[in-house]
């Protein structure tokens, strides 16, 4: 099963996708309600932080580096610079940063980039590369890091959703889960402490596009294996770069990161000119792609879980991917990192899964086209009494789901031009509004 992770809603109800997709949301720390008491975040101490800046084999030197916290006002907010002193790298791109920094709370999520430095061409205006660390009461575990191409593309498709710059990087309060997921997906496709893909801890039955990372990272170090140039400066490798990302919505980039966030966010735009950009002898990394892609989506493919034949999926508020099973009569749920949750898959009594919808509560419905009727689910994967739901001729061949605000589902049936409303105590109307023709889905307007 392929997940695409790309949009806010993915991140907060997934994604991944990229294609995480692509999640079971990170575990948040540092946070006290005593008794009796006003509750609120604790301040953690910050921790020392080593690691080396490299542009594809070459190390960066005198590169800036700051470490961020992401803003928590709204999509792409401000991020909190938490260093004050300039840090660079040395001759060899190490760099040492002391602790002498404080989070607003151990869950405060983290995030490092490098600027500017010379990777052998001369000083780079435009050379920025980031990496996702997560959580602040990770740090610690965290033994080194390694910034290049590679943790930058990683990370900027991962968060390109949440960001706008390489210096605002946020969410609102009410998707905290949603970045957190993305901050993980982050370490599903890249080992930040080596600077390649995939992650450390892919789950079993997990697949990254490596290969295709690996390309995106030598389109952009061609860049940042220079000495920079603005965009409309074709003689120059950024210049090349910020010229062919720009989909003419806006002012072109003029650093790398925001060049990759262009690919990231329109990923279908001016490939082939991206995909030779390098050139024939510009590999930085060697195991890139040997054929140019369609787009430069990155997806991850999973298929454990009992997956079978899948038919439809849909994303609970913790980020869970749930998959209605065309095969087998189960349904399959998935955290955010794509490994099963206990007891999955479900037996749910599917027949021709066509369509599934998650409720308030976190249960599946689904669809049953072939059985004309509709299965459902308790968050824990347990079916609900009752289920499934086939009153006779209230469902044909039903192929849609989707809850209003009262918590009725709305189902469209394929096979007799209608719509069906069940409620959560199993009771059923029917409607057949002129005009409706083999409906296949089904929506509603949340007003």
């Amino acid at each position: 099963m392929r997940i695409l992770k790309t949009t806010r809603q993915t991140m907060e109800r997934t994604t991944f996708v990229l294609a995480l997709t692509l999640a079971a949301s990170g575990v948040l720390t540092g946070c006290s309600t005593g008794a009796g008491m006003g509750s609120g975040p604790i301040p953690v101490q910050g921790v020392a932080v080593h690691g080396n800046v490299h542009g594809g084999q070459q190390p960066i030197v005198g590169a800036i580096l700051q470490l961020y916290a992401a803003g928590s006002s709204g999509y792409g907010s401000a991020a909190t610079p938490l260093i004050s002193s300039v840090v660079k790298t040395d001759s060899s791109g190490n760099f040492s940063i002391g602790g002498d920094f404080t989070c607003t709370s151990g869950s405060q999520l983290i995030y490092l980039t490098a600027t500017q430095g010379d990777a052998g061409a001369g000083n780079n205006p435009n050379l920025a590369l980031m990496v996702a660390l997560g959580p602040c009461s990770d740090l610690a575990s965290i033994p080194f890091v390694w910034l290049n191409e590679v943790t930058t593309v990683a990370s900027v498709w991962a968060l390109s959703p949440f960001m706008t710059g390489f210096a605002n990087v946020g969410a609102p309060a009410s998707n905290v889960t949603g970045l957190t997921n993305a901050f993980v997906d982050v370490n599903t496709l890249v080992d930040i402490t080596k600077g390649s893909s995939p992650g450390a801890a892919l789950p079993a039955g997990t697949s990254v596009p490596s290969s295709e990372i690996y390309t995106l990272s030598n389109i952009l170090a061609s860049c940042v294996n220079s000495a920079g140039g603005a965009a409309g400066t074709p003689t120059t490798n950024c210049g090349k770069l910020f010229s062919s990302v720009n989909p003419g919505t806006g002012a072109a980039p003029s650093d790398t990161i925001a060049a990759a966030m262009d690919i990231a966010q329109h990923p279908g735009f001016n490939v082939g000119a991206l995909y030779t950009l390098p050139g024939p002898d510009g590999a930085a990394f060697p195991s890139g792609l040997i054929l140019q892609p369609n787009d430069f989506t990155i997806a991850v493919n999973f298929t454990s879980g009992g997956i079978s034949a899948p038919a439809a999926l849909a994303a609970d508020a913790s980020g869970n991917v749930w998959v209605a099973n065309g095969t087998g009569a189960a349904v399959t749920e998935l955290s955010h990192s794509g490994t099963p949750v206990l007891g999955s898959p479900f037996a749910a009594s599917l027949s021709g899964a066509s369509a599934i919808a998650i409720d308030a509560s976190g249960g599946p419905w689904i669809t049953n086209k072939t059985g004309n009727s509709v299965s459902r689910l308790t968050a824990a994967g347990s079916v609900v009494a009752g289920s499934p739901y086939n009153t006779a001729g209230f469902f044909v061949a039903p192929t849609g789901i989707a809850f209003d605000l009262m918590g009725n589902a709305w189902i469209s049936n394929s096979g007799d031009n209608s719509v069906s409303v069940l409620n959560s105590a199993g009771s059923v109307q029917r409607h057949s509004p002129t005009g409706l023709s083999m409906p296949v889905g089904i929506g509603v307007n949340p007003r």
